[in-house]
């Protein structure tokens, strides 16, 4: 059954597009993922990991890539002219292993090996190799390039991992900038407020009208915030500077820079995150090494089989009239290669061991399934309950708010003092601390819950460096 959350606060995600169209001093968080694939060390590390996967792949295929050879061998002694051989030709590989090859052979000397003997204007060849039996289909080429393949993609997942972990650390130092910075803002702006409030109450003791009691708790007050305010800054300045770890260009301030979060609601299901569990870059390492193992094992199967190998060739004389029929009767080379273990032992265990390897494997895919649910599922509660939270806390400063004016209303009507007021003014304002911090959690507790089903890698493109 689907499980979904409602739960209407401060969204905390924008898409870079819309982003980039408000204010330049304001830092959205996809504003911030942007930065960081822009110019953030260990997101080219990730594009390199990638482009090293593709090389990979081309080092592979670079097995069925034709083969131009040409040699030459020449014996002179004593004034005489041993031999001189040439032959040249062209190989070209195939998937299915069968080797095409042509080439033109040219041969003269003295001591001339008869086998090597040519007409006097050369003789051109045409030929294949074939694998009959072992070999066809899964050969060491073949299984090298699909290896080459799985390379590719495991460094292309692992480029996703190390994005999708540079993230996480990148999404949980901004919502602590940004719990640092609101903190500072409601600090400074409450200082401000009872600032004024001691003037205005020194003032009237001044005159008589206040009991100088009222000065020293107003006092008091502006005390506790500008002290409230120095530790706000000092936490301020320490999560700029690891923001700052973060955004590696000089065109950025970050000492400018505003954190925002935009009204919106969150709608996320828990069962849609588990489906993407599948798609974490752990799970898909598992997979890749699962499949490279069983091209291991295809190739111990294979062994298994006898070694027989067909190699033809057509000699084509071309100063001869004949017949094209009569080179494939007579004009040919031909040769057979037969070859089997008795007793197989070491391709068998070859096999066995492989079985063993994927079995192995297959339980490390199983565990590693079942925590990383277990990860979805807890970033999931984690998140859900701070949205209930939040709307709990939302609920009390508008409560605290009512009692504040309602105690102001008494202190006008000369049934209050100053102290319950600031009591009041201070229970408010810790929750109004409260809420931003909740928000901060959420805002860590969604990055978290992305993380944990290995959506961060995507959510931005590195950029080569200039």
């Amino acid at each position: 059954m689907k499980v979904r959350l409602h739960i209407t606060l401060l969204w905390l995600l924008l898409p870079f597009s819309v982003a980039a169209q408000l204010q330049p001093d304001t830092l959205y968080l996809e504003d911030f993922y942007q930065l960081i694939g822009q110019h953030h060390p260990i997101a080219r590390q990730a594009l390199m990991i990638t482009q090293r996967g593709e090389l990979a792949v081309a080092e592979a295929r670079g097995a069925f890539d034709p083969k131009l050879v040409s040699s030459f061998n020449s014996k002179n002694y004593n004034g005489l002219d041993y031999y001189d051989t040439w032959d040249s030709y062209l190989q070209i590989p195939t998937l299915l292993n069968l080797d095409l090859k042509a080439g033109f052979e040219k041969n003269s000397g003295a001591y001339l090996n008869p086998e090597s003997t040519v007409p006097e204007a050369g003789l051109y060849y045409a030929g294949v190799s074939v694998p009959i039996g072992q070999g066809l289909i899964n050969h060491p080429r073949r299984i090298a390039l699909r290896k080459g393949e799985i390379t590719g993609e495991q460094l292309a997942t692992q480029a996703v991992q190390v994005l999708n972990n540079l993230l996480l650390d990148a999404t949980n130092t901004y919502w602590t900038w940004y719990e640092s910075h609101r903190k500072y803002q409601i600090a400074t702006r409450n200082l401000g407020l009872m600032r004024q409030r001691f003037e205005g109450i020194r003032t009237n003791v001044l005159s008589g009208e206040t009991a100088p009691i009222d000065s020293t708790e107003t006092m008091i007050q502006v005390q506790q915030w500008s002290n409230s305010q120095r530790k706000a800054a000092v936490d301020l300045y320490k999560s700029q500077l690891l923001l700052q770890n973060f955004i590696w260009t000089d065109s950025v301030a970050v000492d400018a820079l505003i954190p925002q979060a935009l009204p919106g609601a969150v709608n996320e299901a828990v069962i849609d995150y588990l489906n993407l569990a599948a798609d974490h870059p752990e799970q898909k390492m598992l997979r890749l090494e699962n499949a490279d193992i069983d091209l291991d094992r295809k190739l111990s199967q294979e062994q298994l089989k006898p070694v027989l190998n067909l190699d033809y060739q057509v000699l084509l004389n071309q100063d001869s009239q004949s017949e094209a029929g009569s080179y494939l009767a007579s004009n040919y080379k031909l040769g057979l290669l037969f070859e089997f273990p008795v007793l197989l032992r070491k391709e068998r265990a070859k096999l066995k061991t492989a079985k063993l390897k994927l079995q192995e494997n297959q339980l490390k895919q199983d565990v590693q399934a079942r925590k990383i649910t277990n990860r979805i599922r807890e970033a999931y509660n984690t998140t859900s309950n701070l949205g209930t939270m939040i709307d709990q806390q939302q609920e009390m400063i508008i409560n605290y708010d009512r009692l504040l004016r309602g105690e102001r209303m008494k202190f006008d009507n000369g049934e209050s003092s100053i102290f319950l007021i600031n009591s009041r003014e201070n229970s408010k304002l810790a929750a109004e601390m409260k809420l931003v911090e909740l928000t901060a959690e959420f805002g860590r507790s969604i990055g978290m819950l992305r993380w944990s089903s290995g959506q961060f890698g995507n959510e931005i493109t590195p950029e080569p460096g200039n």
